[in-house]
């Protein structure tokens, strides 16, 4: 079946491991894409924000699945909004205290607007160091109660014990729904949320079946897009469950921009 619209994982998959991408590549994609009338999305634990960063200046996607799936705009509309429940906050917090020697990033609230850190969190692992990577608009505060807007998502950084982790969190039975953003992330969203829900929303939206759709992923958080789709593709270094999948390879890795040369080659039939 012919592809109508191609989704993207960001963070080890479309981006090189120094979150830049070949800009001239994009244009050629985006440029084809739009003569077969195929759109491109970004299905991305990341904050519309910093999304809109990476591609300023050049053609937008034509829709954004952020935060892995709490938010879905449609051009600059927003489609959805889900935050979480505050009843998860002090538990999740409670449990990653009782592993405070594994963390290397603490634990960061992504809100609509701004993102919130406690300071008795940032003083674990690298402290605010590593978030100030990931989160824009970080503020520091000394109490739950200074969160003064919709929280979407909750991430952690714990190297090598993510698996276990999600186990415990989930044997608390939290209305919440936990997944790996791959090499030690883990965020927690509304139960009702991943970028499969996203995909979803976009398909009634643009009238275009999931089974016309392709997607690129890497980690845990991309698995139900990845089921979902017609066309799922994994990059050649991927999480061992989904290496143990059926899904297509993309023919290089993020470093070499593989996405973008999977979609020219393999899916708009172009020479990249």
């Amino acid at each position: 079946m012919t592809v109508k619209l191609i989704a993207t994982d960001l963070d080890a998959t479309f981006l090189r491991p120094d979150k830049s991408f070949n800009h001239e590549l994009y244009r050629q994609m985006m440029a084809a894409a739009a003569e077969q009338e195929v759109a491109f999305v970004v299905a991305t634990g990341n904050h519309p924000d910093k999304i809109a960063g990476y591609f300023a200046g050049l053609p937008a996607p034509q829709a954004v699945i952020a935060n892995n799936g709490a938010q879905v705009m449609l051009g600059d509309q927003l489609l959805a909004t889900q935050n979480l429940d505050s009843v998860v906050f002090q538990p999740i917090l409670d449990l990653i205290n009782d592993h405070r020697d594994r963390v290397r990033m603490g634990l960061v609230f992504t809100g609509t607007k701004r993102a919130f850190m406690l300071k008795q969190q940032a003083a674990l692992g690298l402290g605010t160091e590593k978030a100030a990577t990931y989160f824009e608009d970080l503020v520091l505060i000394d109490d739950l109660s200074e969160i003064d807007e919709p929280i979407l998502k909750l991430t952690v950084d714990l190297p090598d014990y993510e698996r276990p982790f999600m186990a415990a969190v989930r044997a608390l039975d939290l209305p919440v729904h936990v997944t790996s953003a791959g090499y030690g992330a883990i965020d927690f969203v509304n139960p009702d949320v991943n970028k499969a829900v996203g995909l979803r929303l976009l398909s009634e939206q643009m009238q275009i079946a999931p089974a016309e759709m392709a997607a690129f992923g890497d980690g845990l958080n991309d698995v139900e897009m990845l089921n979902l789709v017609g066309q799922p593709y994994r990059m050649p270094v991927a999480d061992p469950l989904l290496r143990a999948a059926p899904y297509a390879v993309a023919v290089a890795g993020n470093e070499a921009d593989g996405v973008l040369q999977t979609i020219l080659t393999e899916i708009l039939g172009r020479q990249s």
